[in-house]
């Protein structure tokens, strides 16, 4: 027995020498972790099995918290391009009441409880919501008006107070109403009724509330409203007030430097060898693109490459299930981006853009005096503006096109929009016209608006004679037209400075369009698009023949002289009935011979008599326009 006892006493004492060891190893590392608690120490408990090399990061002051959020702003918001300025006015109105309250309540300020961003579709609204709450590091409920609406009575403002209650519980918080319009119609004339306007009520309410906390000091500044809309016109007049929504921030339609920052930022993570000229070259040829059609004018860039690359490389079509060292990666070039810009149409004109057929002033003949005025009243303010700026003068503001039919009014302007580079919406007269009180005058103000929105920009009438009739004459054309005129005059030359716009109006009816439209300031220039002369009658017909498949023996010359007095239309129908009566002749003809163009030529009919001329002349002189 005293051997076995001395054996556990033996052992008993190598325990303790060990837990000894231990305790010592132990009180070194406590002393090495001794940290002072004070009242603004936050302690949390974490994971002992998280990868964590400091363990003593669960203690950290609530001041290096909040330094900590404003410096992971810059990578929040490095994702969304163009919108500096904007930025700067949400970070002074969020940031600093998200993550540092006390100091709104040190100097008695009662924090934003909201943000209202509107614009066009597309231009980043959602996309600048969601970097505010990532900035902030603050919790996010990102809510679609839509999503709440409820055919259940009182579902609806449930559902409304459920959010915010779960916003009060993650404070700091953010709290995105997308299509907030969808939520909160105006009352007075939505088409929702009582729902509606309960609903507008509860949103009120608790927007109400959180001010009453925010003065308690309890929670102020923890929840903040970020809603997003693109008919701001439409949301209830009671929440566009300070203390609801107390800023808006319009996110309107980029410009030439906004496109190249987003263009920058969509091409950060594809591969491309594009130098930052080539950037700027397409962003100043976007014009009216925003955000979203510039991502898809990327992606159809990207296929563009795929499919290029996979032509060069077909033993590249099989499945890849590992990219080997040798493997060639595609690469975006300024000829992919050129040839996708486009197919993607922008969003701020799409109402008006025209598919149309790209035109050069190389495919007009006889009008080569005329080309180069349009060039000088419309391609230099818009390419220009700085020579105009630095000589101190003001470019026009529109030009008026008037002539007999078929002398390519309509086909100039096309010609200088493709020439030219800017957006083009074509506007023809009769379709603005509505039975309704108000609504041509109102689809005329929402033209101007998104010309100046999308700028530069030109703005074509065609038929102009058809909304600008005369108030004088016996045949004005009732109230509805005198409405639309003083729309017209309003928007060409009112309160409002049309900056980037360039009016273009044809017509062949210029005795009929009200002379108010017709003076310095509105139309500035007056240009008469005559027939061709002799010359340009040759050149017509040259450039009408250039795609026909005609005889060697073919006198252009003595086509000109048969066709002396008609219009470019004409003509171009002279060559077409050419064709058509060889093919009666014989279906496989392998050209068109002289005779059918002689034979086509007898029997034109001239639409432009003298008597016609002669009335265009009259109202010239009778006007005192002058040929510039």
């Amino acid at each position: 027995m005293p051997r076995s006892s001395g054996c556990q006493n033996h052992a008993a004492s190598g325990h303790i020498e060990d837990l000894a060891a231990d305790l010592e190893t132990l009180s070194l590392r406590t002393r090495a972790q001794l940290w002072i608690v004070g009242w603004d120490t936050e302690i949390s408990l974490v994971d002992a099995a998280r990868t964590d090399p400091d363990p003593t990061s669960a203690i950290r002051p609530t001041k290096e918290k909040s330094v900590e959020h404003r410096t992971a702003a810059p990578d929040a918001y490095a994702a969304v391009g163009g919108l500096d300025r904007q930025i700067s006015q949400i970070r002074d109105l969020i940031e600093i009441p998200l993550t540092r309250p006390e100091l709104f309540r040190h100097f008695g300020l009662k924090p934003p409880r909201g943000i209202l961003l509107h614009g066009p579709p597309g231009t980043g609204k959602t996309h600048l919501a969601r970097a505010i709450a990532s900035s902030t590091g603050s919790s996010v409920l990102i809510v679609n008006g839509p999503e709440l609406s409820s055919a259940y009575h009182g579902e609806t403002e449930s559902k409304l107070r459920d959010v915010f209650t779960e916003a009060r519980a993650r404070s700091p918080c953010i709290v995105v109403l997308d299509e907030v319009d969808a939520l909160c119609p105006r009352r007075e004339d939505g088409p929702g009724g009582e729902v509606d306007k309960r609903v507008v009520a509860q949103l009120l309410t608790i927007m109400d509330g959180m001010e009453g906390e925010n003065q308690e000091g309890s929670t102020g500044g923890s929840v903040v409203v970020v809603a997003t809309t693109n008919r701001p016109n439409a949301i209830d007049p009671a929440l566009r007030r300070p203390g609801r929504f107390d800023r808006e921030i319009e996110i309107g339609i980029p410009d030439a430097q906004a496109r190249f920052l987003i263009l920058k930022v969509l091409l950060q993570k594809a591969p491309h060898k594009l130098s930052e000229g080539d950037i700027q070259t397409i962003a100043a040829r976007a014009h009216g693109y925003v955000g979203a059609d510039l991502s898809a004018v990327v992606r159809e860039a990207g296929t563009i490459a795929i499919k290029r690359f996979l032509a060069a490389n077909p033993a590249e079509l099989a499945p890849h299930t590992s990219s080997s060292p040798d493997t060639v990666i595609p690469e975006l070039t300024l000829q992919d981006l050129l040839s996708s810009l486009p197919t993607v149409r922008p969003s701020a004109l799409r109402s008006l853009f025209l598919d149309t057929v790209p035109v050069r002033y190389s495919d007009i003949g006889g009008q080569a005096s005329t080309i180069q005025k349009l060039r000088e009243c419309i391609e230099w303010p818009l390419l220009h503006p700085d020579a105009f700026e630095r000589l101190g003068i003001r470019p026009p503001k529109g030009v008026l096109l008037y002539g007999p039919p078929g002398c390519s009014k309509t086909l100039l302007v096309r010609a200088c929009a493709t020439e030219s580079g800017v957006n083009f919406m074509a506007v023809k007269g009769p379709e603005l016209l509505n039975k309704y009180v108000g609504e041509s005058e109102r689809a005329v103000r929402e033209i101007f608006a998104k010309a100046r929105a999308a700028s530069p920009s030109i703005i074509f009438f065609d038929e102009i004679d058809a909304l600008a009739t005369s108030r004088s004459g016996s045949d004005s054309g009732g109230g509805s037209h005198e409405g639309v005129l003083t729309s017209l005059l309003n928007e060409m030359d009112g309160v409002q400075e049309l900056v980037g716009v360039t009016v273009v109006a044809a017509t062949n009816r210029p005795d009929a369009i009200d002379s108010a439209l017709m003076r310095p300031g509105r139309l500035d220039r007056i240009l008469y698009i005559g027939p061709p002369d002799l010359e340009g009658r040759e050149e017509i017909l040259r450039i009408r023949t250039r795609k026909m498949k005609v005889a060697q023996d073919l006198d252009i010359a003595e086509l000109a002289r048969m066709t002396d007095g008609c219009s470019g239309a004409e003509i171009s129908a002279l060559c077409q009935e050419a064709a058509l009566l060889t093919m009666k002749k014989d279906i496989d003809a392998p050209l068109v011979p002289y005779e059918s163009f002689l034979v086509a030529a007898r029997n034109l009919k001239k639409q432009i008599t003298p008597e016609v001329k002669a009335q265009f002349e009259s109202w010239r002189e009778r006007m005192g326009v002058a040929d510039i």
